[in-house]
């Protein structure tokens, strides 16, 4: 009745049109492409509850993981853009495995809600290692292949491309999961691993394992000491982020709600709290930010994954 009332006002002119429907009516479902439990899970829930208080709908949170991350995306991609659906498109679904795996998405597929949240990499080695610093690594590549684990990109990236700049050899030995390529190396099985603090700062602070260096742009909060790659000349960096999006055609009066309310949730302290606890930090791009962000990145990556022999065969 509510609805009608405000439907008949509207038509003589008496309230706006945009007075006579308030948007969401009812909840919004966010995929995550990855499964519970994760890092990617548990952060975009702590942001999505905080959304659902801003939208004054519940936020409903979906695991569709699978395929390398590219399961939820394929799935955000197929349905209506009524602004009812939207979910994580993060950088490796969409900037990175695209050029390793088919995918029937593309970047242009989306409209964005932003980017929440950059992702950490550390280069760590066994306590027990003789090599105490970057420098010591490269030099031991120098001399012999040093072996090092990582669950796939981007985190092997960054000593593949060290190896390229400084001449030192980097065996790269897969993993299935960031966990296994920890364990490897506490059990003196591969030289060193490329991870987030998630998996292996617990392992640092035990004195079981030894930072190195930051692989981010961005150093470890935790250990703010232990400089980046950057920090060190080297000219290498991995980066990654946590972003939302939904089907392209999203009303734009609707997409500007999702934006401004994910916005908001961001910027509560709770959720930059959980983010810290997980080895994230909290950061924020705009919708047209993170497009941007994913396409420069989505062209460096075709150059590094080809460059490193891990891009798909054409």
């Amino acid at each position: 009745m509510k609805l009608v009332v405000a439907g008949l006002l509207a038509a003589v002119g008496l309230i706006s049109p945009a007075m006579a429907e308030s948007w969401p009516e009812r909840e919004i479902t966010l995929v995550v492409n990855y499964g519970a439990g994760g890092v990617t899970d548990v952060t975009v829930r702590a942001l999505a509850a905080e959304a659902a208080k801003i939208l004054n709908v519940p936020v409903q949170i979906v695991n569709r993981p699978g395929g390398q991350g590219t399961t939820g995306p394929t799935f955000i991609a197929a349905q209506r853009p009524d602004g009812y659906t939207i979910g994580v498109t993060s950088f490796a679904p969409m900037a990175i495995n695209p050029h390793m795996i088919d995918v029937t998405y593309a970047i242009d597929d989306f409209d964005y809600v932003g980017g929440f949240g950059r992702f950490r990499y550390g280069i760590v080695v066994n306590e027990a290692s003789p090599v105490r610093s970057i420098d010591d690594l490269i030099k031991a590549g120098k001399s012999k292949p040093v072996t090092f684990s990582a669950s796939g990109p981007p985190n092997n990236l960054a000593l593949l491309e060290l190896g390229k700049k400084t001449g030192a050899r980097f065996r790269f030995v897969p993993y299935p999961s960031g966990a296994e390529s920890v364990t490897a190396v506490l059990g003196g099985h591969i030289d060193a691993v490329v991870q987030t603090p998630t998996e292996m700062l617990p392992l640092i602070q035990a004195g079981k394992l030894r930072l190195l260096a930051s692989a981010s742009p961005v150093r470890w909060s935790e250990l703010p000491d232990v400089p980046t790659l950057l920090d060190l000349g080297h000219g290498v960096s991995i980066d990654s982020w946590i972003g939302l999006g939904g089907p392209k055609g999203i009303d734009p009066d609707k997409l500007k709600t999702l934006r401004t309310a994910f916005e908001k949730a961001a910027a509560s302290p709770e959720v930059a709290k959980s983010y810290e606890q997980l080895g994230m930090s909290m950061a924020y791009m705009s919708g047209d930010e993170y497009r941007g962000f994913l396409k420069k990145g989505f062209d460096e990556m075709s150059k590094s994954l080809a460059e490193t022999g891990l891009a798909k065969k054409r």
